[in-house]
């Protein structure tokens, strides 16, 4: 990472990927002028970290920040409904990064999904396909989606169809080659530190979207 210190804000660090992060910016704090972390319940017994807690993920704008990560998401059954998805996939994750520009982030890296697309039959990627579309339109200087397969990693309480594409997926990975390639399980940590990279040293303008090849480097 550079010598130049940042301010960074997550939001998400109660989940698999935003811990991951969270953990990996505070053995690191060196790096940053200031690590803050917006949640609904406290995450983190690291000293280095400002918790901003809010129910509704609401972040103190007298604050600055000028890298923001966002780490949020559910499935239907922990939601609930379609409906209830739709607001946080899409509704939450998309008044983060609002809040997020309105503190000073000009870069940002946000986990998506493999297969985003606002025209998806699936209603969970149309809804990461239609968040991906209008957090572009904030017009953020530097913009990173990552759009990971199926996840691996430590969980307090793993999702079951998790499991089950786990199961599936983990022995055929190494015959995953080609176009497959993205589809292979990927280990949320590595995904958190390919988002703190991109974060602290990538200066490439724009909009960039990180498959599993790229993430792993594999």
């Amino acid at each position: 990472m550079e010598n130049k210190k940042q301010n960074l804000i997550i939001a998400g660090a109660t989940g698999l990927i935003g811990g991951h992060a969270l953990e990996t910016a505070s053995l690191q704090s060196d790096q940053f002028e200031g690590i803050y972390s917006v949640t609904r319940r406290t995450s983190s017994t690291h000293s280095c970290v400002l918790e901003l807690i809010s129910e509704n993920l609401d972040i103190d704008l007298d604050i600055y920040c000028n890298i923001g990560m966002i780490c949020l998401g559910s499935t239907k059954k922990q939601a609930g409904s379609n409906e209830a998805l739709y607001k946080i996939d899409h509704d939450l994750v998309l008044h983060v990064a609002k809040q997020m520009k309105e503190i000073g982030v000009t870069k940002l890296a946000v986990v998506s999904s493999i297969g985003a697309n606002p025209s998806s039959p699936s209603h969970y990627l149309k809804c990461k396909g239609e968040m991906e579309r209008d957090i572009k339109a904030l017009g953020f200087t530097h913009l990173l989606f990552v759009r990971p397969g199926p996840l691996v990693g430590r969980k307090i309480k793993t999702r079951a169809d998790e499991k089950l594409v786990q199961l599936i997926l983990n022995p055929l990975s190494p015959l995953m080659i080609g176009p497959l390639e993205k589809y292979r399980p990927i280990h949320a940590r590595d995904i958190a530190l390919y988002m703190l990279k991109y974060l602290m040293e990538n200066e490439q303008r724009g909009t960039h979207y990180a498959y599993q090849p790229e993430i792993t480097g594999k």
